[in-house]
């Protein structure tokens, strides 16, 4: 047994490696001291210059100011253990909203890379806070399964206190391991919340691993919590998405994910790559949301 679960760990650490096992985590680590980043898009080159105390993101098109449909406001608030963690508030120009979404994002990158999964929910009126977990970006701290369930209470606390947020309704929506954590936050915030959204997420931990790996990969990564019994005790609507070609995160995950959860519940099956929902379908995940979450 030992051997097993030795080969099954140096195995998850070789995938892992090849950035292939999704569900450990794999950070983008800012410095503290670098402010400019630069990237392609077709053939524009965007540059992102943070700025201030709060670490301000100010984007820009090749040379000029790049003009977006929302607004980003920039924060940091106290994380479990003193820790610093950095969020954005993205709040749509053509109107005050009175819908606010707590996001939780997937497992790669920080909010630089994960700013455009959650972005085009603007358009449909929504504002939307998203954070890094400990040890992403800007955010203090070592980026365990651990650390960032503990600040994503932390995060939600922050979040359902701000005075743009207090007076709106509120919805948490979690894409991929970021909808792992979200089901816990859901279950113990459920009376400040509207309903769950949870996109090309998995149920347990070890469902992930199993796929990657079966047998051993239930022996090398263990749950740290259990979300079959919250998903359970979970009694808000959830809206389950997924893709039926996520080569990440495997549709009949989502389905399981789904069957788990209590009445009222609907599943939004879609096409594209893992966690793109919203890029692609944002029109139709938005009025599922008004359907099934507020009754419109």
């Amino acid at each position: 047994m030992k051997f097993l679960k030795f080969f099954a760990v140096l195995s998850l650490l070789i995938l892992y490696g090849c950035q292939i096992n999704y569900p450990l985590l794999q950070p983008w680590k800012n410095d503290p001291d670098r402010r400019n980043f630069s990237w392609k898009e077709k053939e524009d080159s965007i540059h992102l210059k943070i700025v201030g105390e709060n670490l301000q993101p100010v984007f820009f098109k090749n040379k000029d100011s790049l003009q977006r449909n929302f607004t980003i406001t920039s924060y940091f608030f106290n994380g479990n253990n003193g820790r610093k963690i950095n969020a954005w508030l993205l709040q749509p120009k053509s109107k005050v909203a009175d819908k606010s979404v707590f996001a939780l994002h997937g497992n790669a990158g920080n909010l630089n890379t994960q700013l455009g999964f959650f972005s085009n929910l603007t358009d449909f009126g929504f504002q939307v806070f998203i954070f890094d977990y400990p040890g992403f970006g800007y955010s203090e701290g070592k980026p365990t399964r651990k650390a960032a369930l503990e600040d994503s209470f932390s995060a939600f606390e922050f979040f359902r206190n701000l005075d743009k947020v207090k007076s709106t309704s509120k919805i948490i929506y979690g894409q991929s391991i970021g909808g792992n954590f979200a089901i816990p936050v859901a279950t113990q915030n459920q009376g400040e919340i509207a309903g769950l959204v949870l996109e090309g997420t998995f149920l347990q931990t070890d469902d992930i691993a199993n796929h990657y790996f079966p047998v051993l990969g239930r022996v090398a990564l263990k749950n740290n919590f259990d979300n079959k019994l919250n998903i359970k005790s979970f009694k808000k609507s959830v809206l389950v998405i997924h893709s039926n070609e996520d080569k990440v995160v495997p549709e009949k995950l989502g389905k399981k994910l789904f069957e788990n959860a209590n009445e009222p519940k609907s599943f939004l099956e879609i096409g594209k790559c893992h966690i793109c929902g919203i890029k692609f379908y944002g029109e139709e995940i938005a009025s599922r949301i008004g359907e099934v979450i507020f009754g419109n």
